[in-house]
């Protein structure tokens, strides 16, 4: 996957922004989560012979202006106002190490996420070393923004550029890894209890 530089990140932080219609997008190929992999017994108890994970797919595409990156994420999927829990999207990237993305990473290998949840604006930071491992992860100047429009959710995640402690690196000119995971809150979904990437894909940040 690409990630195009531009002129101004400014352009881009609305879903509907017109600059996304020249950006190019991947299509990324979802699964729910294997309940063996649930880090409870209860938890895998209450959601057997349960339907989960009902995407299958996103459409995804990224930009940088040197500063700043970009993320725009769509798939369809909304729940109806007035559900106990809200839709949310987790864009991961691994901090060091190679990290697994199926394992949510382990140790001496964490995976960096910024989490999405509908009607929050600003994103949340997590740090994973292993399932069931999910703390507060650093904090970075990011922001969020979504629109449903009718079944299908746009989500433009944005965050600066760099790397730290616990920080996973963005750099222009350099290549990383990506991975997505999704959460249909009418359907009670939560936790570990979601459709998710397989493995990680390949994300380059033009120079």
């Amino acid at each position: 996957m690409r990630s195009q530089r531009v002129a101004n990140i400014a352009d881009y932080l609305a879903p509907g922004g017109e600059g996304w219609a020249q950006v190019a997008g991947e299509d990324i190929r979802m699964m729910p989560t294997p309940l063996p992999m649930q880090p409870t017994e209860y938890i895998r108890r209450s959601w057997e012979g349960r339907p989960y994970g009902a995407v299958q797919s996103l459409r995804v595409a990224s930009v940088h202006d040197g500063e700043s990156w970009a993320i725009r994420v769509t798939w369809q999927g909304v729940s109806p106002a007035g559900t106990d829990f809200p839709d949310s999207l987790a864009v991961a990237l691994p901090v060091s190490g190679k990290p697994v993305l199926m394992t949510m990473g382990g140790n001496g290998a964490p995976v960096q996420y910024l989490r999405w949840t509908a009607k929050k604006e600003k994103p949340q930071s997590i740090v994973a070393t292993g399932i069931g491992s999910s703390r507060s992860g650093p904090k970075i100047k990011s922001s969020a923004q979504g629109e449903a429009t009718g079944d299908t959710w746009s989500v433009v995640i944005t965050r600066a550029l760099g790397f730290g402690q616990e920080l996973a690196p963005l750099v222009a000119g350099k290549k990383t890894q990506i991975g997505f995971a999704v959460w249909l809150g009418a359907n009670d979904e939560r936790a570990g209890i979601k459709a998710f990437s397989i493995d990680w894909a390949e994300l380059a940040l033009d120079a």
